[in-house]
């Protein structure tokens, strides 16, 4: 006694593949990206630069160390001369005329040593001898004065070979630094040049492939939705504007699908309303057709009986039932009346109505059903039910589904009584009518469906899955309820409350 889709129509929440991931749109991630490369680029030119730094440094240590081995060599040389000097003088007997010369280099040493004396606290010490050696031999020329100074001036070329040495070790490590930073600023421009290279290649890549995809997605889908795909809505994956235009094609698809639906619903109304007035007309015809027929033969039914009550019958002792005639016209009277007077026309306005006539109507039109054969049909109606104001057509047609699904319900049912009952009680505020049927009944998978649209259980051509969806549209637009129980092997039952007043939208 259930009905549904295919493919069910989604839930709320489903409607729109999920809820959307609101996210950074694609301008805040081009801007995103083109600042994380000016962040890159600054980083690189900040480590490119220490590096830079770091060279510079050591050029100027190199040139420092150029320049204190130009200053040493003048020195050594200016040392050599007063020391060929000394050597040339020291035997001369002549000491006052030779001692001028000395004392020249002397002091020609002594002020070069001055150009290095803050960096060689020892030549400080070495320069200010030669400054008093000279200053002696100015005063007073003697040998022993020249022997100090050329002990001096040999301790003095020691400590110059020494300071000459270090200096040289110092220009060799300086060289190794800067071939090394060298070497590591060229590996450093290179890897950070490929990294980068690489990582914006790797990250544009993906952005556009996941874009190109997602695109894909959104046009296939787009065309199925205009090719009539009503199904899974697509899912977000995206919270940009790409998102956004897949939400708007779920939430398009959606509408669709609803709009699609009550299109079919009111197609279904309208086309039952169409039935019902061509039902009228067809057994007003042949109501009218077939009534003189039928008063002709109760007319001779009657006269047969006359005949026989007379007692001057001529087939007097033989078997005449003129009753049964009777009988049976005034039931094909009936019929035609019934047929008639349930699908005259009804107003689509909400007007006083006789549940409890409509109940007995519906249930006396499809007794003649071939579905309803060896079912039966019974009802419990409260005698003092209240009019309610509602489409009595309306009624009729929920109820005619109802019943119809609760008959097809009981097609495959065996060794057990195949009834349905249809009751009316009055509640608070409303009415009440339970249609129950003892079919074969449903799960609760297929009951947690029973009112969607298209759902159906049935042979394909024995049902549209909207008959269900029709009656919750039509008993929820005037106001009232529906709730359906079941269980396998059971059957089913299913409550419709109606209000005493129905709202004035209705269901078509």
């Amino acid at each position: 006694m259930a009905e549904s889709p295919p493919e069910p129509l989604p839930p709320d929440s489903a409607a729109t593949g999920g809820d959307i991931r609101r996210g950074m749109s694609l301008r805040i991630k081009g801007v995103i990206a083109f600042l994380s490369l000016v962040v890159y680029v600054l980083i690189v030119a900040m480590i490119i630069n220490n590096d830079r730094v770091q060279l510079l440094a050591l050029v100027g240590q190199l040139e420092s160390v150029h320049r204190n081995e130009e200053q040493l060599i003048q020195i050594n040389m200016s040392v050599a001369r007063a020391i060929l000097t000394v050597n040339e003088n020291f035997a001369n007997d002549d000491l006052t005329g030779s001692s001028m010369p000395i004392v020249i280099e002397l002091e020609a040493v002594a002020a070069a040593l001055g150009t290095l004396q803050g960096q060689h606290p020892r030549l400080v010490i070495l320069a200010h001898s030669l400054e008093a050696l000279a200053a002696d031999l100015s005063k007073n020329p003697a040998r022993g004065v020249l022997a100090v100074a050329r002990s001096t001036l040999h301790d003095l070329v020691g400590e110059l070979d020494e300071i000459t040495e270090r200096e040289r070790r110092l220009k060799l490590r300086l060289l190794d630094d800067y071939r090394g930073t060298h070497e590591r600023v060229s590996l450093e421009g290179t890897a950070l040049s490929l990294v980068g290279m690489l990582v914006l290649g790797a990250v544009t890549t993906l952005f556009f492939s996941r874009l190109t995809i997602d695109i894909g997605r959104l046009e296939a889908r787009a065309r199925e939705v205009v090719r009539g795909y009503r199904g899974v809505p697509l899912q977000i994956t995206r919270g940009d504007e790409i998102g956004g235009l897949m939400q708007a094609v779920n939430a398009m698809q959606s509408d669709l699908r609803a709009r699609e639906v009550q299109l079919e619903l009111s197609r279904q109304q309208h086309f039952h309303r169409e039935k019902m007035a061509a039902i009228g007309s067809l057994a007003a015809a042949v109501a009218h057709e077939i009534n003189n027929p039928i008063q002709a033969i109760a007319g001779v039914a009657q006269s047969i009986r006359e005949v026989r009550n007379s007692h001057h019958c001529p087939n007097t002792g033989v078997v005449c039932r003129p009753e049964l005639i009777l009988e049976q016209a005034q039931r094909v009277s009936n019929i035609t009346r019934q047929i008639a007077d349930f699908s005259v026309p009804r107003s689509q306005e909400p007007t006083l109505t006789d549940v409890n006539g409509l109940v007995r109507s519906t249930c006396s039109l499809v007794a003649y059903d071939k579905r309803f054969r060896g079912v039966t049909v019974t009802t419990a109606l409260a005698p003092e039910l209240p009019a309610i104001r509602v489409v009595g057509d309306h009624v009729t047609q929920v109820l005619m589904n109802l019943l119809i699904n609760a008959a097809d319900a009981l097609e495959a049912v065996e060794g057990r009584e195949r009834a349905i009952l249809i009751s009316t009680t009055p509640i608070d505020g409303g009415i009440r009518i339970v249609v129950s049927d003892t079919g074969s009944g449903m799960d609760q998978s297929t009951l947690d469906h029973a009112f969607d649209e298209f759902y159906t259980t049935k042979p394909v051509g024995k049902g549209s899955g909207l008959g269900l969806a029709l009656c919750k549209q039509i008993v929820e637009a005037a106001g009232g309820a529906i709730r359906m129980e079941s269980e396998v092997g059971a059957g089913t039952r299913v409550e419709i409350d109606l209000p005493l007043r129905a709202r004035l939208q209705t269901a078509a």
